[in-house]
């Protein structure tokens, strides 16, 4: 399905996302939109690709703002909640696909089978399970141009449903490729000698980033956070810095002082509370990191960054 749409007040806002809430589950649907203002709150549907043409659009996935911008791309887990934004004065060209269930698992099981095994059983139901890395990703030039051909072709014509299937299979693809060929750069970070080795691990190691990231202001200990990632506390020590660059409590704290500058930025909020709700024990401990990270106090970075 296809759908086009032009939204730039909040009203319209309200009722384009009713409208989508109604349409079914299954199958695949390419969301063409022009808007200057378009708030979706939080909901979970189907694995889906971000990109936009022109502006940018903030995404929210665990309540961690993600921007994409011309030239990136965001791949959004099915079933991960979610909530999306765009407040522009010009207007910003969202697209949005999500893949139909049934297409990303058959997708994936080309991926992983080998032509005999493809021949051996061409009917065989296909039902493995992906996950990708929901982080920015620059998009290649084939697969940029791949879905700007498609916005163009949908906007002037209507697809057939066997037409509509066959460009969304070669983008999953595509997709999918992009994020085989990230993982297999990730692993080569780390220090495990075989590679398949590698790859298990950095595949758990982006489980145990997750976790962090769905509650980076309660309170994780290094077995909640390894057990998260089936990683032993070692293992996790090991290797999450060779993957990430940071300790799981330095990665952990980032994300607090993070999500505390959007607060002192976007909310009238004291900082007491602001350190409260970003999860650190005391608003002398924020206060210290804070002025270690950025060189200015709570306060400081509130009057020189406030709208």
């Amino acid at each position: 399905m296809y759908i086009r749409s032009t939204v730039e007040t909040e009203a319209q806002s309200r009722q384009e996302f009713a409208q989508f809430q109604r349409l079914p589950a299954a199958g695949s649907t390419v969301l063409d939109s022009q808007c200057k203002f378009c708030v979706w709150p939080s909901y979970a549907d189907r694995l889906s690709l971000k990109c936009t043409f022109r502006g940018l659009e903030t995404y929210y996935l665990r309540q961690r703002p993600v921007t994409v911008a011309p030239e990136q791309l965001l791949i959004v887990n099915a079933g991960q909640p979610y909530a999306s934004a765009i407040r522009s004065e010009e207007w910003v060209h969202s697209f949005a696909i999500y893949f139909d269930p049934q297409l990303v698992a058959d997708v994936a099981a080309a991926h992983r089978a080998s032509d005999e095994l493809l021949l051996a059983t061409p009917w065989a139901a296909a039902t493995p399970e992906v996950w990708f890395f929901e982080q920015l990703h620059a998009a290649p030039p084939a697969l940029r141009q791949r879905l700007r051909g498609l916005q163009q072709a949908l906007a002037q014509r209507p697809f057939t449903a066997l037409e509509l299937e066959e460009q969304l299979h070669a983008v999953l693809s595509a997709v999918l490729g992009l994020h085989q060929r990230h993982l297999a750069r990730s692993a080569e970070r780390l220090a495990a000698v075989k590679r398949s080795t590698r790859l298990e691990i950095c595949r758990r190691l982006y489980v145990a980033k997750e976790f962090i990231d769905e509650a980076p202001a309660e309170v994780l200990t290094l077995e909640d956070i390894a057990r998260a990632g089936m990683l032993s506390k070692n293992h996790l020590l090991r290797h999450f810095r060779q993957l990430f660059g940071l300790s799981p409590h330095e990665y952990a704290t980032g994300l607090r002082l993070a999500r505390a500058r959007t607060l002192l930025t976007e909310s009238a909020l004291p900082v007491q509370v602001i350190s409260a709700q970003v999860g650190f024990a005391s608003p002398s401990a924020f206060g210290r990191l804070f002025k270690a990270a950025l060189q200015l106090t709570p306060q400081q970075y509130r009057q020189q960054h406030a709208a």
